[in-house]
């Protein structure tokens, strides 16, 4: 089995499933999804055929915490993220050059400027391209994700999630036509893909693929931050008589507007979708607080999010606490790490990479090293020490102890993020998620801090946690 992990009753029936057809499994934050996923893959993978199973997940960093967790190798599993298969899959077929062939964003953005420009020159009075490149780029992520394969399909589709970004259906043909030429331009440059069409270019060669596949079994873990195009592609990759699980949390959809599994070709048949409510990672207090972070006019609600009703656990309130200045606030972070770092697991999540640098400078000058959680190093809590993470690469893991410093307006929300954005309510949204996907990493403590100003994110109307003055403490 899994390390000490014994599962119970209700996901033991999700791990005896048969091993055929499409399942989806929905869960609160520390309803043991990841380990449910990990689990499901070892039983199919001794089953007598001895059949390949793929474990992908999205970031990473989760996938070297799952490599950790699982305290045996099987030669017949494997465990990924998503990009990774899309590429070797490519390659296989002789479809990913040598040197990569992938667009970076950066590079997205600057020739999504130039198609822009070159077709506004062609259509000089046609009001549709007075829009911001920032639109035209969501817009072409957002054809790109669902993956439209021409101008009738992107016509006729309703614009699911996009709601906020007002485009008349007779205007579409206009961005659909700066895609194209954005495509034009990158190909000339000698990109094949970008990271957002990978999934696109995937799916349509296992389409023509008429190979045995080459895995049995497909699970998808943290499934709710796949594009429907990412999805379909899994799907697709699965032999015919074998099996496609999905594991997902909609409260913690942080990669953008991905979407639900309902618009991803996912094919559950008679089979319900599977809901854990009990919470075996959080201690009541920390679960509860995360449930008012859900009741924030900010938040974003979804049809398939599910709540916590069950606590395993018991533990302090979180706590947040106020200081005067950044310095105040570094001090009394650093004198908490002192006091843990040898007898629990810590993390300390921030919102950029910048931040955690300075930080880790700091930590090692009052003689802690710290470990920053990347797609080459995880944490969990069963290893004392302290990490550095961004919200995003903390994403699926677990710590007795989280930090979260700096929830300072001006700093989180991001401000450039907000600058640069065309929707500003579902920026807001996904911020206030980042913030959720934090609280919900904690086994024990949640220790939130701010100085000068609350961010405007911040539940202040809950009545779980404890607001602490920490010029006191000094």
């Amino acid at each position: 089995m899994l390390g000490n992990i014994n599962p119970d009753g209700k996901q033991n029936e999700v791990l005896a499933l048969p091993a055929k057809g499409h399942i989806v499994v929905l869960g609160t934050a520390g309803s043991g999804k990841t380990t449910m996923a990990l689990l499901r893959a070892i039983g199919l993978s001794n089953l007598p055929s001895s059949p390949n199973v793929l474990v992908v997940t999205f970031n990473g960093a989760l996938v070297q915490y799952m490599e950790k967790i699982t305290n045996h190798r099987l030669s017949n599993i494997t465990i990924e993220n998503f990009h990774k298969f899309a590429r070797g899959y490519l390659n296989s077929r002789g479809k990913m050059p040598s040197y990569n062939g992938i667009l970076s964003p950066k590079l997205k953005k600057d020739y999504i400027e130039q198609a822009l420009s070159i077709v506004k020159d062609k259509n000089p009075s046609e009001s549709t391209l007075q829009r911001p490149c920032a639109t035209f780029f969501d817009e072409i992520t957002f054809i790109q994700n669902f993956g439209f394969a021409n101008l009738e399909d992107y016509l006729s589709a309703e614009r699911i999630g996009r709601a906020s970004v007002n485009i008349r259906r007779e205007n579409r043909k206009w961005f659909y036509e700066v895609f194209e030429v954005y495509k034009q331009l990158r190909a000339d440059k000698g990109y094949m893909y970008d990271w957002d069409d990978l999934a696109f270019y995937t799916y349509h060669e296992l389409l023509d693929d008429t190979n045995q596949r080459r895995y049995d079994h497909i699970i998808v873990d943290e499934g709710q931050d796949f594009s429907p195009m990412m999805i379909k592609a899994l799907t697709s990759a699965v032999n015919s008589n074998g099996s496609f699980s999905f594991f997902g949390d909609v409260a913690q959809q942080i990669y953008g507007s991905r979407l639900s599994w309902r618009d991803s070709g996912i094919n559950i048949r008679d089979n319900k979708v599977w809901r854990f409510d009990r919470n075996y990672r959080n201690p009541s207090n920390i679960s509860s607080f995360a449930k008012d972070i859900t009741d924030s006019e900010y938040w974003d609600s979804k049809e398939d999010m599910v709540s916590p009703a069950e606590y395993v656990a018991d533990g302090p309130k979180p706590v947040l606490v106020e200081f005067l200045s950044k310095e105040h606030e570094t001090t009394w972070l650093l004198s908490q790490i002192k006091e843990l770092v040898h007898t629990s697991s810590n993390v300390i999540i921030c919102r950029n990479r910048v931040t955690i640098d300075s930080l880790r400078l700091a930590l090692s000058r009052n003689g802690i090293n710290a470990n920053i959680i990347d797609k080459d190093h995880a944490g969990f809590a069963n290893v004392k020490g302290v990490y550095l993470s961004t919200f995003h690469a903390a994403k699926g893991l677990e710590f007795e102890n989280v930090f979260v410093p700096f929830i300072c307006e001006g700093i989180y929300p991001d401000p450039e993020v907000l600058e640069n954005t065309i929707d500003e309510k579902g920026v807001l949204a996904n911020e206030l998620k980042l913030l959720y996907v934090a609280a919900t990493r904690s086994k024990y403590g949640l220790f939130m801090s701010f100085h000068e100003q609350l961010s405007r994110l911040f539940p202040v109307d809950s009545s779980n946690y404890q607001e602490i003055n920490g010029e006191d403490l000094l």
